[in-house]
């Protein structure tokens, strides 16, 4: 009877299965008036206090007269994990990987100066750019000989695919935007001007997520150095002589280290991990960051062969209420590289208009 004591019937039951598997069925006939789960859980009960290991004893079958169907075939075999991880071994291969490229090297035959806009950041597409400024730098590189172009990532806005509604501010349809950066890498790689493209959170980042791809990589990388990561160029100068000069640098879109307090302390911890980021590779002589809006730059080093750049990219995104709710408005910035081919030197200049005129001695509208 269920909730009846057992009082002494316990030690008569431990007599009863006191080195035997117990029967349950059986130990019913012997405690007539309990239910099947009372002797069950009491047995259970009395095994650990006898000192054996508890035990777990089968429920009673309610269904044991119930017909199961057949389902014709055996389950198949677990899988032999030895032949799996061959499988895999082969397929990965074999596979047709990514290119995970993270060093590239151009080279530019010249005997004069050349200048290079670090840019990033233009978030092609915003309701928030500041397009007539873009317009007037986009102008100058396909106008000025001698001008080129590296670009950090975040080309394209991309804010309708982002996962905040409050940031869907996109003047340009996704659509619209690619069409514009396939046709702006068209044009500069066909005139001479781009140098390098890389990865950026906005650009390639949302495509990665919601499509499995990154779009800047799909249209760049088929025509110039394109860098998913960190990123290092060596980019060599020859002359008409014969003599080659060699400017290394590594950027990335962002690096994991900010400081509010100076905004090159990415570019700092960039310098002082190098060997560790790009193990086998001479330390670089720039250190190129974007993706916080806000551009600075600094040289430390005092002989031309001694100095290092430390370049934080600016953007065109500069009228944005998500950014002033959470980071503050970005500023425009397009710190400008002049690069010597008979000399060892580099010089950063503020804007690619100070740089011709460093270059040439000469105002653009006046040489123009």
């Amino acid at each position: 009877m269920p909730g009846l004591p057992w009082g002494d019937d316990v030690d008569r039951l431990a007599a009863l299965i006191d080195g035997d598997e117990a029967d349950i069925e059986t130990l019913m006939s012997e405690f007539p008036g309990r239910s099947y789960n009372s002797v069950r859980l009491k047995v259970a009960e009395v095994k650990k206090g006898l000192g054996s290991n508890p035990v777990r004893v089968p429920m009673r079958d309610a269904n044991s007269d119930h017909p199961k169907p057949d389902f014709g075939e055996a389950p198949k075999e677990p899988l032999d994990v030895m032949d799996f991880l061959d499988r895999v071994v082969t397929r990965t291969d074999t596979f047709d990987k990514d290119d995970d490229k993270d060093y590239g090297r151009v080279v530019i035959e010249t005997d004069r100066p050349i200048a290079i806009m670090k840019s990033s950041d233009w978030h092609f597409g915003g309701l928030d750019v500041d397009y007539r400024a873009l317009r007037e730098h986009v102008r100058f590189l396909l106008d000025v000989p001698g001008m080129y172009l590296q670009l950090f990532g975040d080309d394209l806005n991309m804010m309708c695919m982002h996962r905040t509604v409050s940031a869907r501010q996109d003047v340009l349809t996704v659509k619209e935007q690619i069409a514009f950066l396939e046709s702006f890498v068209h044009q500069t790689v066909a005139a001479g001007k781009l140098i390098s493209m890389g990865w950026g959170n906005h650009s390639d980042e949302f495509t990665e997520r919601n499509a499995g791809f990154g779009i800047v990589e799909l249209i760049a990388a088929k025509h110039i150095p394109y860098f998913r990561g960190l990123g290092y160029l060596d980019l060599v100068l020859r002359n008409s002589s014969g003599e080659e000069f060699t400017y290394p640098m590594a950027f990335a879109h962002r690096v994991r280290f900010h400081s509010f307090m100076n905004q090159l302390h990415g570019n700092k911890r960039m310098q002082q991990l190098s060997q560790e980021w790009f193990p086998n590779r001479l330390p670089a002589k720039e250190y190129i960051t974007g993706h916080t809006h806000n551009p600075a730059w600094s040289t430390e080093g005092s002989l031309p062969t001694d100095r290092v750049h430390f370049i934080k990219c600016g953007t065109f995104k500069t009228d944005c209420l998500y950014s002033q709710r959470y980071f503050g408005q970005g500023k425009i910035g397009v710190p400008t590289v002049v690069y010597h081919s008979d000399r060892f030197q580099h010089t950063v200049l503020p804007t690619p208009w100070e740089a011709h005129r460093y270059m040439t001695g000469e105002d653009w509208e006046a040489a123009a």
